[in-house]
C-alpha cells in the first residue's frame, strides 16, 4: 500500500455559547494523521490552553463541534494527576482514555483524549499501553506547545473552512446542486423529505424546503432558474422554480428514480429508475428534457440496481455502474441502447463514478474492499487500482489539480494522477459519515454533508482546496 501524505485540517467553527473560535491548524493536522494512521481510534481530541488564554479547551477533535469547548473538570483532574486515564464504557463497547501531552521536550502542555473499541485492545491495560504508543507518537511531532496553533503543512490539499450544523435533520443527505447566478448551494436530505439550501460562498443555511418525498440526484437550470430533483419515493422528477422554491411540475418515472447525471449542453436529465425498486430485474435511464420538461426516452439497462454514471462528450457515450452485476453498462447515446458491458477483475458492488476526458479514463470505485478503478474509457482494459475509503459514495475529478476526491461512509480518498496510467494516494481522513460530495472549481471549495451521528449533529462542511 502506498504511504500517504497525511492532510491537515483547517478548523474554523462559528462562536456560540459553549465554545470559542479556535485555529489550531498544526494540532489538528496531528489529530487527522494519527485517526488516519489507527483505524481503530474511533475519536480522538487535543486539550491545551491557547496562547494569551486561561482556560483549557479542546483545540482539535475528530468530532468538529467539540472543538472550541471548555475541558471538563473531569479532564483538568486526569491531566493534573499526570497518569494516564482508562475508563470501560460497557454500553458503548470502548475505553475512554486521558493522556497527559508533551512536547518534544518533554514538557507538558496539555492533555489528548482517545476511544478505542473492546476489539482493540485486550484489556484496559492494553488500551492504556496502545494510547501511550500513539500518543508518543504524536509529541515527537510538537516542538512547543505554542506549534499546535501554527499553519499546517504547506503541502495540504484540503482545509476546513467551516461546519454548519442542523440539529434539526436525521438521517441520509444524498447528492448536491450548484447554483451560480444564485449563490445557493442545494443539498438533498434523503430521509428528512426536503431539500437544504445555503449560501454557497459562506455556507450559510437560508431554507429547508419540503414538498419532497424521498429526493437523490439533484440539477440545476440556470436558463430556466429550475432544479430537477429525481424523487425516490415519489417516483417522479420534480421540476421546482429556485427563485420561490416551490414546484413547478411533477414528471412521472418508474419507480426508485435515484442516480442521476445532468449533461448541460443538450439540457437533459438521465434518471436511473426501475429495477429492484420496480421488483423488476432491469433498470431504465430515463432521459428528461430540461427544455420540454418532460421524459423523452427511456434506455434499459440489465441491472435491478443502475447506479451513478459518467459522460463521454466526444464520444457520445454514457457509463452506467451497474452494481448488482459488478458491470459496467456503455450506453450509445445515439441510439439510446447498451452497446457492451464491461466486466473488470475484482470490481465490486462499483456506485460511484467520474471522467477524465482528457486522458480517456474512467474511474471507478468498488466496496468490500474500497478501492478505485482506472479503467480505458475506449476499451473497457483495467489500467490500475488504488485503494481508497470504504462504502464510496460520490467522486469527483479535478483535472486542474488532477486530483481524484472520493467520499464515502469511511470518510475521504484523496488520490493524484501522477500520468494517464500512475496513480498515488495523498491522503486519507474521517469525515464522520461524510458520504456524498461536490466541488465548486469556480470557488475553489469542496463540500461534504455528513449525517447526524451519536457525537454530532448533521452538518455539511465547506473545505479550501489547496
Amino acid at each position: 500500500m502506498i504511504k500517504p501524505q497525511f492532510l491537515a485540517v483547517l478548523c474554523l467553527f462559528p462562536a456560540c455559547l459553549s465554545a470559542q473560535i479556535v485555529e489550531a491548524h498544526y494540532a489538528q493536522y496531528l489529530v487527522t494523521s494519527e485517526m488516519s494512521l489507527h483505524a481503530e481510534l474511533q475519536k480522538m481530541g487535543v486539550h491545551v490552553i491557547p496562547p494569551n488564554a486561561l482556560d483549557e479547551i479542546i483545540v482539535a477533535c475528530s468530532v468538529p463541534s467539540k472543538i472550541g469547548k471548555k475541558s471538563s473538570p473531569a479532564d483538568l483532574e486526569e491531566e493534573r494527576s499526570g497518569k494516564s486515564f482508562v475508563k470501560m464504557v460497557t454500553e458503548g463497547s470502548f475505553y475512554d482514555l486521558a493522556l497527559l501531552l508533551s512536547d518534544q521536550k518533554s514538557r507538558a502542555i496539555g492533555a489528548v483524549v482517545m476511544e478505542l473499541p473492546f476489539s482493540a485492545a485486550s484489556s484496559p491495560e492494553d488500551a492504556v499501553h496502545k494510547a501511550e504508543a500513539i500518543r508518543d507518537e504524536m509529541q515527537r511531532q510538537i516542538p512547543s506547545r505554542e506549534a499546535l496553533f501554527n499553519d499546517a503543512p504547506p503541502a495540504v490539499p484540503l482545509a476546513l473552512l467551516r461546519t454548519i450544523p442542523l440539529p434539526d435533520i436525521i438521517g441520509d443527505f444524498d447528492h448536491f446542486a450548484i447554483d451560480h447566478i444564485n449563490d445557493r448551494l442545494y443539498v438533498a436530505a434523503e430521509e428528512h423529505h426536503s431539500i437544504e439550501v445555503f449560501n454557497l460562498k459562506t455556507g450559510e443555511h437560508l431554507q429547508s424546503v419540503g414538498g419532497v418525498t424521498t429526493p437523490h440526484t439533484i440539477a440545476f437550470v440556470p436558463e430556466k432558474a429550475q432544479l430537477l430533483i429525481a424523487d425516490g419515493g415519489d417516483g417522479s422528477c420534480r421540476v421546482f422554480d429556485v427563485r420561490d422554491m416551490r414546484e413547478a411540475k411533477r414528471i412521472p418515472l418508474e419507480a426508485g428514480p435515484d442516480a442521476g447525471l445532468y449533461d448541460p449542453e443538450k439540457r437533459v436529465f438521465y434518471i436511473g429508475n426501475g429495477g429492484r425498486r420496480a421488483r423488476q430485474a432491469f433498470s431504465f435511464v430515463s432521459i428528461v428534457s430540461a427544455n420540454e420538461e418532460k421524459e423523452i426516452g427511456r434506455i434499459r439497462v440489465e441491472t435491478a440496481n443502475l447506479e451513478s454514471m459518467a459522460l463521454n462528450r466526444a464520444a457520445n457515450l454514457l457509463y452506467v455502474n451497474m452494481q448488482d452485476k459488478s458491470q459496467i453498462a456503455v450506453v450509445d447515446l445515439a441510439k439510446n441502447e447498451v452497446r457492451q458491458i464491461w466486466s473488470i477483475a475484482n470490481l465490486n458492488l462499483n456506485t460511484t463514478m467520474a471522467f477524465d476526458a482528457q486522458h480517456h479514463r474512467l474511474f471507478v470505485a468498488g466496496r468490500k474492499p474500497g478501492k478505485l478503478f482506472i479503467i480505458n474509457s475506449d476499451s473497457g482494459d483495467l489500467v490500475s487500482t488504488v485503494e481508497c475509503i470504504e462504502t464510496a459514495d460520490d467522486m469527483i475529478f479535478d483535472p486542474e489539480e488532477a486530483r481524484i476526491y472520493i467520499t464515502g461512509a469511511g470518510g475521504i480518498t484523496v488520490v493524484h494522477q501522477d500520468s494517464a496510467d500512475r496513480y498515488s494516494l495523498v491522503t486519507q481522513f474521517a469525515t464522520n459519515c461524510g458520504k456524498t460530495s461536490i466541488y465548486d472549481s469556480a470557488l475553489r471549495q469542496f463540500y461534504i454533508a455528513h449525517t447526524k451521528t451519536p457525537e454530532d449533529k448533521a452538518a455539511p462542511q465547506v473545505y479550501a482546496v489547496r
